[in-house]
């Protein structure tokens, strides 16, 4: 019986010591003292720690954490609601005398990993969020997102957070604007007697995959970070925070291309009324219709900015402007087109302006003529025996008109022949006008779009 016994053991010690399937050896750990040494390790530290305690040795001592951030993408800034949702990473470093240990004595362990909802850790919160701050490590693992311990007591934990903040919009130079969103971090509880927030070596990063252009629509200027203190009201407890700034400058070309540009060449349209003959409701058509479009372009910006705005974007601006013009023209057009439409009226302009209107057009006539001589000189030597009879326009009609008008009133019945000098009369004076405006308004047009793509594009 004792032989058996005896074989039956020598069984079991060569069974235990066959040599496992290789996937099985994979599996296995390589040094059983170094698991056995961070199973010990795991028990030595939270064998009597409390996490809701801070980790001081007195507590008149404050804890000192030292905060970065590292800004890892731009998911969403909406103008309208001014707000900014971004992806941040927060590392948190701080001392812990009670989570320490000599290496040697846990098989030569230097750092250990942990979950975070085992230990302490600083209760800091984002005082300009909107809504809730979600932890993504939480979201996508089902599980609180783990820290690194060293064997010196230091702590340090990484954070990925998406946060939705509010971000006040300064749209006076939109759609040329830069934003500064700020990201401000505090305690929750403690104040800085307890708890201090110091800038890590590198407080503020943004994340190198992203090559300083996280989105279609902005580019990353700056992003900065400073230190500050909060005095709580009507009370002596001060609060240490970390003021955190992202500099953002739009990209422009889209709203360039898409809105200035439509506008401008919408009110060039609008602005060719004065060479349509004033006859007819043709002007204040085309007029009524290009007011429209505007209100259209209107509406776009109204989407984009803030209500809460109390600054006019450089954009709205343009199209108040635009519009503005475009009212007058409504109304100089209408003027016109009424007085085309009458066959009498008693009241004459002013003897100096029919002289001014006159002049002009016999200035604009006498250049013109004489650009067609110097361009058509050889053909006038060769008929100047026979010069051909100049046919008269319709300025020089209205001229002669006037002229026997004027010498028929010492002859005619003057109430008769009065009121159709004065129709002529005016007729001259807003074609002058119509040039001038038309001039006038094209070049301070084209002058203001184009000054604003060289200033800020």
């Amino acid at each position: 019986m004792y032989i058996i016994l005896f074989n039956h053991k020598i069984l079991q010690i060569q069974g235990r010591e066959k040599i496992p399937p290789m996937a099985d050896y994979i599996r296995m750990p390589q040094d059983g003292r170094l698991q056995k040494g961070e199973a010990m390790l795991y028990r030595k530290l939270l064998h009597s720690y409390d996490k809701e305690l801070r980790p001081v040795v007195d507590a008149r001592d404050a804890v000192h954490v030292n905060v970065s951030i590292t800004l890892a993408n731009i998911i969403d800034i909406d103008e309208k609601h001014q707000s900014l949702t971004t992806l941040l990473w927060m590392q948190t470093i701080w001392y812990d005398p009670f989570l320490s240990w000599n290496e040697a004595e846990f098989s030569g362990i230097s750092c250990f990993v942990i979950q975070a909802d085992r230990i302490w850790t600083p209760e800091v919160m984002f005082d300009n969020v909107l809504g809730t701050t979600t932890p993504v490590a939480k979201e996508i693992l089902g599980k609180s997102e783990s820290l690194s311990i060293f064997s010196s007591g230091r702590v340090t934990h990484w954070t990925p957070l998406l946060v939705n903040l509010f971000c006040p919009m300064q749209m006076e130079l939109f759609p040329f604007d830069i934003q500064s969103c700020p990201v401000v971090l505090s305690p929750w509880s403690h104040d800085n007697t307890q708890l201090r927030l110091n800038p890590a070596e590198n407080v503020a990063l943004v994340g190198n995959h992203l090559k300083w252009d996280v989105s279609k629509k902005w580019i990353i200027q700056d992003f900065t970070a400073k230190k500050a203190v909060l005095d709580e009201v009507h009370s002596d407890r001060f609060y240490d925070q970390m003021h955190f700034s992202i500099t953002l400058r739009r990209k422009s070309t889209f709203y360039v291309l898409n809105l200035l540009l439509p506008c401008y060449l919408i009110s060039i349209i609008a602005y060719l009324c004065y060479v349509i003959p004033p006859q007819g409701g043709d002007r204040i058509n085309l007029l009524l219709a290009t007011f429209l479009s505007i209100v259209v372009f209107v509406l776009v910006v109204l989407e984009i900015v803030p209500e809460e705005s109390d600054t006019l974007p450089l954009f709205s601006k343009f199209l108040l402007e635009v519009m503005l013009m475009n009212m007058f023209q409504i109304f100089y057009c209408t003027a016109v087109c009424g007085l085309n439409s009458m066959d009498k009226i008693r009241l004459g302009p002013p003897k100096c302006l029919v002289t001014w209107a006159k002049c002009m057009i016999s200035c604009t006539e006498s250049s013109y003529c004489n650009r067609s001589k110097l361009v058509t000189s050889k053909q006038e030597n060769i008929d100047s025996a026979n010069p051909p009879e100049k046919p008269e326009n319709e300025t020089d009609i209205e001229f002669k008109i006037l002229n026997e008008n004027s010498n028929a009133d010492t002859h005619g019945d003057n109430q008769t022949i009065i009121p159709e000098r004065n129709i002529k009369e005016w007729r001259i004076i807003f074609k002058v006008v119509d040039i001038l405006l038309f001039m006038l308004t094209f070049l301070g047009l084209t002058g203001y779009f184009f000054g604003i793509l060289v200033a800020y594009y």
